[in-house]
Protein backbone atom coordinates (compact mmCIF):
# COMPACT_ATOMS: atom_id res chain seq x y z
CA UNK A 1 0.00 0.00 0.00
CA UNK A 2 1.86 2.07 0.02
CA UNK A 3 -0.06 -0.55 0.09
CA UNK A 4 -3.12 -0.81 2.02
CA UNK A 5 -3.63 -0.87 5.54
CA UNK A 6 -3.85 -3.35 7.73
CA UNK A 7 -6.76 -4.35 6.42
CA UNK A 8 -7.62 -6.97 7.71
CA UNK A 9 -6.88 -7.89 4.64
CA UNK A 10 -4.91 -5.20 3.37
CA UNK A 11 -1.40 -4.78 2.83
CA UNK A 12 -0.79 -1.47 2.00
CA UNK A 13 2.73 -1.98 2.23
CA UNK A 14 2.36 -4.07 4.99
CA UNK A 15 3.99 -6.42 6.94
CA UNK A 16 6.73 -6.29 9.15
CA UNK A 17 9.48 -8.35 9.19
CA UNK A 18 10.05 -9.80 12.55
CA UNK A 19 11.31 -13.01 14.12
CA UNK A 20 8.10 -13.81 15.96
CA UNK A 21 4.82 -15.42 15.04
CA UNK A 22 3.49 -12.05 13.92
CA UNK A 23 6.03 -12.05 11.07
CA UNK A 24 5.06 -15.58 10.03
CA UNK A 25 1.39 -14.65 10.17
CA UNK A 26 2.01 -11.61 7.97
CA UNK A 27 3.93 -13.68 5.48
CA UNK A 28 1.19 -16.32 5.29
CA UNK A 29 -1.67 -13.84 5.12
CA UNK A 30 -0.21 -11.61 2.42
CA UNK A 31 0.99 -14.54 0.35
CA UNK A 32 -2.62 -15.75 0.36
CA UNK A 33 -4.16 -12.43 -0.69
CA UNK A 34 -1.39 -10.93 -2.85
CA UNK A 35 -3.12 -11.49 -6.19
CA UNK A 36 -6.58 -10.24 -5.14
CA UNK A 37 -6.41 -7.78 -2.25
CA UNK A 38 -5.96 -4.67 -4.37
CA UNK A 39 -9.18 -5.43 -6.22
CA UNK A 40 -11.18 -4.72 -3.04
CA UNK A 41 -12.97 -1.38 -3.68
CA UNK A 42 -12.15 0.35 -0.38
CA UNK A 43 -8.52 -0.77 -0.56
CA UNK A 44 -8.29 0.49 -4.12
CA UNK A 45 -9.64 3.85 -2.92
CA UNK A 46 -7.14 3.86 -0.06
CA UNK A 47 -4.18 3.19 -2.33
CA UNK A 48 -5.30 6.02 -4.62
CA UNK A 49 -5.54 8.33 -1.61
CA UNK A 50 -2.01 7.41 -0.50
CA UNK A 51 -0.63 7.92 -4.02
CA UNK A 52 -2.25 11.34 -4.34
CA UNK A 53 -1.13 12.46 -0.87
CA UNK A 54 2.46 11.42 -1.53
CA UNK A 55 2.62 13.47 -4.71
CA UNK A 56 1.00 16.47 -3.04
CA UNK A 57 3.39 16.27 -0.08
CA UNK A 58 6.59 15.49 -2.03
CA UNK A 59 8.06 18.94 -1.39
CA UNK A 60 7.27 18.74 2.34
CA UNK A 61 8.79 15.26 2.60
CA UNK A 62 11.96 16.93 1.39
CA UNK A 63 13.96 14.12 -0.18
CA UNK A 64 16.67 14.53 -2.81
CA UNK A 65 15.04 14.07 -6.22
CA UNK A 66 16.48 12.99 -9.55
CA UNK A 67 16.49 16.62 -10.69
CA UNK A 68 18.27 17.97 -7.60
CA UNK A 69 21.58 19.69 -8.24
CA UNK A 70 23.33 17.20 -5.94
CA UNK A 71 21.75 14.08 -7.47
CA UNK A 72 24.99 13.21 -9.26
CA UNK A 73 25.52 10.74 -12.10
CA UNK A 74 23.93 7.88 -10.17
CA UNK A 75 20.71 9.82 -9.74
CA UNK A 76 18.59 9.24 -6.66
CA UNK A 77 17.61 6.02 -4.99
CA UNK A 78 14.55 4.95 -2.99
CA UNK A 79 13.71 1.93 -0.84
CA UNK A 80 10.05 0.88 -0.55
CA UNK A 81 10.01 -1.41 2.50
CA UNK A 82 7.03 -3.71 3.01
CA UNK A 83 6.35 -2.66 -0.54
CA UNK A 84 3.19 -4.60 -1.35
CA UNK A 85 2.42 -4.34 -5.03
CA UNK A 86 4.28 -1.04 -5.35
CA UNK A 87 1.71 1.69 -4.72
CA UNK A 88 4.29 3.99 -3.09
CA UNK A 89 6.96 3.17 -5.66
CA UNK A 90 4.77 4.05 -8.61
CA UNK A 91 3.54 7.23 -6.91
CA UNK A 92 7.08 8.51 -6.31
CA UNK A 93 8.74 7.10 -9.43
CA UNK A 94 8.66 10.49 -11.23
CA UNK A 95 10.93 11.92 -8.52
CA UNK A 96 13.67 9.26 -8.26
CA UNK A 97 15.97 7.35 -10.57
CA UNK A 98 16.13 3.91 -8.95
CA UNK A 99 13.62 2.13 -6.71
CA UNK A 100 14.02 -1.12 -4.80
CA UNK A 101 11.25 -2.88 -2.93
CA UNK A 102 11.49 -5.45 -0.14
CA UNK A 103 8.58 -7.49 1.18
CA UNK A 104 8.27 -10.33 3.66
CA UNK A 105 5.70 -11.87 1.32
CA UNK A 106 7.10 -13.53 -1.80
CA UNK A 107 3.66 -13.21 -3.36
CA UNK A 108 3.63 -9.45 -2.83
CA UNK A 109 7.14 -9.05 -4.25
CA UNK A 110 5.95 -10.96 -7.31
CA UNK A 111 2.92 -8.68 -7.69
CA UNK A 112 5.20 -5.65 -7.33
CA UNK A 113 7.38 -6.82 -10.20
CA UNK A 114 4.38 -7.67 -12.37
CA UNK A 115 2.96 -4.18 -11.82
CA UNK A 116 6.33 -2.55 -12.49
CA UNK A 117 6.62 -4.38 -15.81
CA UNK A 118 2.99 -3.60 -16.68
CA UNK A 119 3.66 0.09 -16.11
CA UNK A 120 6.76 0.10 -18.30
CA UNK A 121 9.56 0.17 -15.71
CA UNK A 122 12.76 -1.75 -16.33
CA UNK A 123 14.14 -4.03 -13.62
CA UNK A 124 17.08 -1.64 -13.33
CA UNK A 125 14.72 1.21 -12.48
CA UNK A 126 12.21 -0.64 -10.28
CA UNK A 127 12.21 -4.13 -8.81
CA UNK A 128 11.34 -5.89 -5.57
CA UNK A 129 12.72 -8.89 -3.71
CA UNK A 130 11.36 -11.23 -1.06
CA UNK A 131 13.20 -10.42 2.15
CA UNK A 132 13.22 -9.10 5.70
CA UNK A 133 15.67 -6.59 7.15
CA UNK A 134 15.13 -7.95 10.66
CA UNK A 135 15.43 -11.65 9.83
CA UNK A 136 17.82 -12.44 6.98
CA UNK A 137 16.78 -16.10 7.07
CA UNK A 138 13.42 -15.17 5.57
CA UNK A 139 15.19 -15.42 2.21
CA UNK A 140 18.92 -16.25 2.53
CA UNK A 141 19.29 -16.11 -1.26
CA UNK A 142 19.03 -12.30 -1.21
CA UNK A 143 21.83 -10.24 0.32
CA UNK A 144 20.17 -7.13 1.71
CA UNK A 145 23.54 -5.77 2.86
CA UNK A 146 24.81 -5.51 -0.73
CA UNK A 147 25.37 -2.10 -2.36
CA UNK A 148 22.07 -2.47 -4.21
CA UNK A 149 20.21 -2.27 -0.90
CA UNK A 150 22.11 0.49 0.87
CA UNK A 151 22.76 4.24 0.67
CA UNK A 152 19.21 5.33 -0.17
CA UNK A 153 18.10 8.95 -0.55
CA UNK A 154 14.58 8.02 0.56
CA UNK A 155 13.24 5.06 2.56
CA UNK A 156 9.47 4.64 2.86
CA UNK A 157 7.43 2.24 5.00
CA UNK A 158 3.73 2.63 4.32
CA UNK A 159 0.89 0.97 6.20
CA UNK A 160 3.18 -1.55 7.82
CA UNK A 161 4.53 -0.24 11.12
CA UNK A 162 1.41 -1.53 12.88
CA UNK A 163 2.44 -5.03 11.84
CA UNK A 164 5.78 -4.80 13.67
CA UNK A 165 6.59 -6.11 17.15
CA UNK A 166 9.13 -3.37 17.90
CA UNK A 167 8.49 -0.14 15.93
CA UNK A 168 11.54 1.59 17.42
CA UNK A 169 13.85 -1.18 16.26
CA UNK A 170 12.22 -1.16 12.84
CA UNK A 171 12.81 2.58 12.46
CA UNK A 172 16.46 2.20 13.53
CA UNK A 173 16.93 -0.62 11.02
CA UNK A 174 15.42 1.45 8.22
CA UNK A 175 17.55 4.46 9.16
CA UNK A 176 20.67 2.38 8.59
CA UNK A 177 19.67 2.05 4.93
CA UNK A 178 19.83 5.81 4.40
CA UNK A 179 22.79 7.63 2.95
CA UNK A 180 23.84 10.99 4.44
CA UNK A 181 21.03 13.48 4.06
CA UNK A 182 18.54 10.73 3.27
CA UNK A 183 14.92 10.89 4.44
CA UNK A 184 12.91 8.22 6.25
CA UNK A 185 9.13 8.44 5.73
CA UNK A 186 6.51 6.46 7.66
CA UNK A 187 2.81 6.34 6.74
CA UNK A 188 0.31 4.73 9.11
CA UNK A 189 -2.79 5.28 11.24
CA UNK A 190 -3.06 8.05 13.81
CA UNK A 191 -3.93 6.70 17.27
CA UNK A 192 -7.59 6.73 18.28
CA UNK A 193 -6.75 9.04 21.19
CA UNK A 194 -5.42 11.73 18.84
CA UNK A 195 -7.67 11.20 15.81
CA UNK A 196 -10.96 10.70 17.61
CA UNK A 197 -11.81 7.89 15.21
CA UNK A 198 -13.51 4.67 16.25
CA UNK A 199 -11.28 1.58 16.76
CA UNK A 200 -10.43 -0.50 13.71
CA UNK A 201 -12.11 -3.89 13.80
CA UNK A 202 -10.70 -6.87 11.92
CA UNK A 203 -13.11 -9.47 10.49
CA UNK A 204 -13.54 -12.29 13.00
CA UNK A 205 -12.45 -14.94 10.51
CA UNK A 206 -9.39 -13.06 9.23
CA UNK A 207 -5.80 -14.14 9.88
CA UNK A 208 -4.84 -10.47 9.84
CA UNK A 209 -5.94 -10.03 13.44
CA UNK A 210 -2.97 -12.25 14.37
CA UNK A 211 -0.60 -10.19 12.22
CA UNK A 212 -1.07 -6.78 13.84
CA UNK A 213 0.82 -5.59 16.92
CA UNK A 214 -1.19 -2.39 17.49
CA UNK A 215 -3.42 0.05 15.68
CA UNK A 216 -2.42 3.68 15.59
CA UNK A 217 0.50 5.86 16.69
CA UNK A 218 0.98 9.19 18.44
CA UNK A 219 3.19 11.98 17.13
CA UNK A 220 5.41 11.92 20.22
CA UNK A 221 6.11 8.21 19.72
CA UNK A 222 7.34 8.66 16.17
CA UNK A 223 9.41 11.69 17.13
CA UNK A 224 11.12 9.72 19.92
CA UNK A 225 11.81 6.68 17.73
CA UNK A 226 13.26 8.85 14.96
CA UNK A 227 15.47 10.66 17.48
CA UNK A 228 16.67 7.35 18.95
CA UNK A 229 17.65 6.33 15.42
CA UNK A 230 19.79 9.46 15.12
CA UNK A 231 17.46 11.25 12.71
CA UNK A 232 16.67 14.95 12.84
CA UNK A 233 14.38 17.60 11.31
CA UNK A 234 11.32 15.58 12.35
CA UNK A 235 8.03 16.41 10.67
CA UNK A 236 4.50 15.09 11.19
CA UNK A 237 1.35 15.70 9.16
CA UNK A 238 -2.11 14.22 8.94
CA UNK A 239 -3.47 13.28 5.53
CA UNK A 240 -5.67 16.06 4.17
CA UNK A 241 -8.81 13.90 4.46
CA UNK A 242 -9.86 10.79 6.37
CA UNK A 243 -9.74 7.32 4.86
CA UNK A 244 -13.09 5.66 4.25
CA UNK A 245 -12.93 2.17 5.71
CA UNK A 246 -16.07 -0.03 5.74
CA UNK A 247 -18.38 0.62 8.68
CA UNK A 248 -18.04 -2.98 9.84
CA UNK A 249 -14.31 -2.34 10.22
CA UNK A 250 -14.80 0.88 12.15
CA UNK A 251 -15.60 3.52 9.53
CA UNK A 252 -13.47 6.59 8.68
CA UNK A 253 -9.84 6.61 9.87
CA UNK A 254 -6.98 9.14 9.89
CA UNK A 255 -3.57 8.54 8.31
CA UNK A 256 -0.33 10.43 9.03
CA UNK A 257 3.02 11.05 7.39
CA UNK A 258 6.12 11.25 9.61
CA UNK A 259 9.55 12.09 8.22
CA UNK A 260 13.08 12.81 9.43
CA UNK A 261 16.55 13.21 7.97
CA UNK A 262 19.80 11.33 8.42
CA UNK A 263 22.46 13.87 9.29
CA UNK A 264 25.44 14.11 6.98
CA UNK A 265 27.81 13.18 9.78
CA UNK A 266 26.17 9.83 10.48
CA UNK A 267 28.10 6.80 9.32
CA UNK A 268 26.25 4.09 7.44
CA UNK A 269 27.19 0.45 7.96
CA UNK A 270 27.49 -0.32 4.26
CA UNK A 271 28.70 2.42 1.95
CA UNK A 272 28.37 1.38 -1.70
CA UNK A 273 29.73 3.33 -4.60
CA UNK A 274 26.66 2.60 -6.73
CA UNK A 275 24.17 -0.21 -7.26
Amino acid sequence: MANPPLHHGCKCNHNHHVHSDIGKNNQEHFDNVAATIFDTPWIRDLTNQISNELREQASWIGFRTSTSEDAGERGTKMLDYACGNGVVSRALAPYVSIIRGIDISAGMAQQYNLQAEKNGYSTEAMRAVHGDLVNAMTNPAVDLTSPEFTNFDLVVMSMALHHVDDPGLMIKTLSEKLGPGGVLLIIDWVSESESGCAPIRAPADSLIKHAVSRMGFEEKELEAWFADAGLGEFGWRWFSSRSQMPEEQGGPKQLFLARAVKKDGQVQRHLPQNI
